[in-house]
């Protein structure tokens, strides 16, 4: 993180190109010689070959891929500051950035007729501090194509508000979202009877041809909130974001949330839970190729002191921490996939077969009352859901370890699906980009 934030400087001098080459050579291994000896190597007298570009915005920052047309992933930093101003997507227009190469960018016309909406990946409502930051959320490098109805409009809608609304409970909250590519496993039987399993992976494409835009299978977000770096940030409970029903639980102390979820490019069963879509972060590091927050500056939690240093260089990166989120996300996704039918529960695990089950079993204990029940009109409680009178009790992630899985926060409960239309703060279902960029579905281009 301090890297990428030393990377703005230099991008204000050299320009986005100049950024993406100082990100990437600050975080590489120095070679024999130092940074002067990598630019002086004779295989690059005609320039280094450049496949995608960092982009940094007022409300985020964003990495833009030249093969695939779409953003590689989009950091974005959330406070209640940042999404409670007076700015208007009524005078938002998407828009191509001039700072992007045209052969390598989408284009407003891809969309047009495609049956994909233009969605975001940082959410427009996330960002009305200002007209201008609300207007850069419009730009083609934050947009990805998605399924409109019962996912970017719907599904995806209310994920985007549940992570705006942890910063009731923490006063910094930093988002990283992105599309994914996961293949299926399929079984073919030869003509011997013998059996072979294979991945494959089909996925559309829209626009026109040589610059086709590739239809992502499926998006993640990891999030993290930082209640260490606000002062009150913990008490601020139930203050932004209008809520949805029920209470949120404060981190512990001194504890950051962190959480990461996967979900597919396609209508969602608005009762599906959330926490059916969790995942290792170190699992998803791998399928995405992106090691996420690799360094978090700050002081230590008073609850894990590390010796003979101030600060946490890679707060994610700590063992212990990392075994203590993953087996809190098994648990939490036991519990996701155990309220499901077993239909249900079965075609999530095959649209996520690239990322391993949980391995976990969880107790099961009485269904919880009161403020976590409150929510009966969420996801995890209606038809598409167990019929079973309890429900499985993930674990909380192990004391001490100076993180906790996000969920603890409100049981990875989202709001109702018409949590918009009910005056709640506003600026909810829809940030991917509505009907705008939806239309009669068309033929696809092609499969690959």
């Amino acid at each position: 993180m301090r890297n990428l934030f030393l990377g703005f400087g230099v991008g204000v001098g050299v320009g986005a190109g100049g950024v993406y080459f100082y990100l990437s050579a600050v975080k590489a291994p120095a070679p024999r010689g130092g940074r002067a000896a990598l630019l002086d190597h004779p295989a690059l007298k005609h320039g280094l070959p450049e496949t995608d570009i960092v982009r940094p915005y007022e409300g985020y920052v964003a990495a833009y891929d030249y093969r695939t047309r779409n953003p590689k992933w989009v950091l974005e930093h959330i406070t209640p500051a940042s999404w409670s101003g007076e700015a208007s997507r009524d005078r938002s227009e998407f828009f191509p950035d001039p700072g992007v190469d045209p052969r390598f960018s989408a284009q407003l016309s891809d969309f047009r007729g495609s049956g994909y909406d233009r969605g975001h990946m940082a959410p427009a409502a996330n960002h009305k501090v200002s007209q201008k930051a609300m207007d850069e959320t419009f730009s083609l490098v934050n947009i990805s194509p998605q399924a409109g109805k019962g996912f970017n409009r719907d599904y995806w809608a209310r994920f985007e508000r549940f992570v705006k609304e942890l910063t009731d409970v923490a006063g910094d909250v930093y988002v990283v979202t992105g599309p994914l590519w996961l293949p299926t496993q399929t079984t073919a039987v030869g003509p011997d009877g013998s059996v072979s399993t294979k991945w494959t992976l089909q996925h559309d494409w829209i626009g026109s041809p040589p610059g086709l835009v590739a239809v992502p299978t499926h998006y993640f977000k990891v999030v993290l909130a930082d209640p260490r770096t606000a002062p009150g940030g913990r008490e601020q409970g139930g203050g932004g974001g209008g809520g949805h029903g029920g209470s949120k639980e404060p981190l512990p102390r001194g504890a950051v949330g962190v959480g990461a979820f996967v979900i597919p490019n396609a209508p969602i069963d608005p009762r599906v839970p959330l926490s059916a879509y969790v995942v290792p972060l170190g699992d998803l590091e791998q399928v995405a190729g992106t090691k996420f927050f690799p360094d978090l500056p700050g002081d230590p939690p008073p609850c894990t002191p590390v010796a003979g240093t101030k600060f946490f260089p890679d707060l994610l990166g700590d063992p212990r921490r990392r075994q203590a989120l993953d087996a809190a996300a098994a648990g939490w996704r036991s519990a996701g996939l155990a309220s499901l039918k077993p239909f249900d529960r079965i075609s999530i695990k095959q649209t996520l077969a690239a990322l391993p089950p949980p391995t976990i079993d969880v107790e099961a204990t009485p269904a919880p009352s009161s403020s976590s029940s409150s929510s009966s009109s969420s996801s995890s409680s209606s038809s598409s859901s167990s019929s079973s009178s309890s429900v499985p009790a993930p674990p909380k992630t192990a004391s001490g370890a100076g993180v906790a899985h996000i969920c603890e926060v409100s049981a990875c409960r989202l709001p109702p699906p018409d949590f918009f239309q009910r005056g709640s703060g506003g600026g909810g279902g829809g940030d991917g980009s509505g009907g705008k960029g939806g239309g009669a579905r068309a033929p696809r281009q092609r499969r690959s």
